[in-house]
């Protein structure tokens, strides 16, 4: 991949939303991409409303849930302005993560962010990634701008890092230094030179480092890593092994779920 031609901003309701159609609007221009919103809206329930459940509060929800969507409308309105017509909009009530995943025929990217919501449930990325076959950028709490200057490539040999890197050169051919970072015995060094390579040959300013295992924890070698080198992006596979296998005993897309202060390309 060579650009990005169609953007799909994850718009599912919440509180900050405004900042992530801002960027979605910056990295649109960039690319000169075709944007589009996506906006589902589904309650949070408790095991008392599954097993008890009363058309009184299902009526009830179905209207907040209905307000919560005319707000990210709203939102989009404001932060496009004239340019709101151009943006096509698609809404409605509906598990997030199944309806993301059927919105992303054509998408070359979807843009999300690392929110939590106390009324509605938002969309998994790494599932959507998963699902779609389409990269994710999780935008984390600290994102400063469109361009990601300093980003770290997570890589090991799989399927999901070349996946990721491939899905990821618009963005790593843009930035001022790309650091491809493997850890421990996973990874040989003359792998990691020989992707470094593969970039600098894309044109991407692209260099190796081979971080030894102390930690036992490769997850959070390569977020120290990225804060040392004060990294703006991760670059990652998602689901290394078998997806239900790292949910029960953990992995990096795991543990990367968590860490909501970087911003997170992810690909699957």
């Amino acid at each position: 991949m060579t650009d990005f031609r169609e953007i799909v901003v994850d718009a599912c309701p919440r509180s900050n939303l405004t900042g992530t159609l801002e960027f979605c609007r910056e990295l649109a221009k960039a690319f000169d991409a075709r944007i589009s919103v996506a906006s589902y809206a589904w309650p949070k329930t408790s095991m008392k409303d599954v097993l008890a459940p009363n058309v009184f509060w299902a009526e009830e929800q179905t209207r907040l849930m209905e307000r919560a969507l005319a707000s990210s409308r709203s939102m989009v309105d404001k932060v496009f302005g004239a340019d709101s017509e151009q943006v096509h909009w698609c809404s409605g009530i509906g598990e997030p993560t199944a309806a993301m995943q059927a919105h992303l025929l054509t998408a070359d990217l979807l843009i999300t962010d690392s929110s939590d919501e106390d009324e509605s449930v938002l969309p998994n990325p790494a599932h959507v990634a998963l699902g779609s076959g389409v990269p994710v950028l999780r935008l984390g709490r600290s994102v400063a701008n469109a361009r990601f200057p300093r980003i770290l490539v997570a890589w090991k040999d799989t399927a999901q890092a070349r996946r990721a890197v491939h899905d990821a050169l618009p963005l790593l051919v843009r930035a001022e230094s790309v650091s491809v970072v493997g850890v421990g015995d996973e990874v040989s060094s003359e792998r990691l030179d020989a992707v470094a390579t593969h970039l600098r040959s894309h044109g991407a300013k692209a260099q190796y480092l081979h971080l030894p295992n102390t930690a036992g924890d490769a997850c959070s070698s390569l977020l120290e890593q990225a804060g040392r080198e004060r990294s703006d992006l991760i670059v990652t596979g998602v689901f290394g092994r078998n997806s239900l296998a790292e949910r029960v005993f953990g992995g990096v897309t795991t543990e990367m779920l968590r860490s909501t202060e970087i911003c997170w390309f992810m690909s699957h």
